[in-house]
């Protein structure tokens, strides 16, 4: 069975090692990984971000990371955080009960959700397009502080 496990942002310094740990299993290419433990330790050190970073568990083994921001909650807009597994066909699965739980948490407020894929990474498109995200012809959102990093936006709707 598949299912998402909050991390308590109050016990980040905790689990810092554990997620860094399971962020060098998923993302084998270096940069991907820094990217991944920059946002994670963000998020952990700040403690003002929204959202929160989930470990994805089946049958009582750890096997990836996921989570969300909200960077335009008025319009109903989610943003994917750094969401991958080690095992091969759960990522969708995952991915489907992160938005059942932001439908059930955020109700009538939840519209979408958003994946930001760098430049050079076009090829990460097909796997989300697989997952139900359509590419966003408008581009890169304003709300987004690394504009010129990100070249490509998927969106998928909440209400499919």
């Amino acid at each position: 069975m598949l299912e998402l496990e909050i991390i308590d942002v109050n016990d980040y310094p905790l689990e810092k090692e554990k997620i860094f740990s399971l962020v060098d299993k998923i993302w084998v290419r270096e940069e991907d990984a820094i990217q991944a433990k920059h946002s994670v330790d963000r998020w952990g050190t700040s403690k003002t971000e929204t959202g929160t970073y989930f470990y994805i568990v089946q049958n009582s083994e750890t096997i990836g990371i996921t989570g969300y921001f909200i960077p335009n909650l008025e319009q109903g807009v989610f943003g994917l955080r750094h969401h991958g597994t080690s095992v091969k066909g759960t990522g969708r699965k995952a991915l489907d009960l992160l938005v059942e739980y932001l439908k059930n948490k955020y109700q009538d407020s939840f519209e979408s959700i958003v994946e930001l894929v760098p430049e050079g990474r076009k090829d990460l498109i097909p796997k989300f397009e697989e997952w139900g995200f359509q590419v966003d012809p408008n581009g890169v959102p304003a709300w987004e502080p690394k504009r010129d990093y990100y070249r490509y936006v998927l969106i998928r709707r909440g209400k499919e």
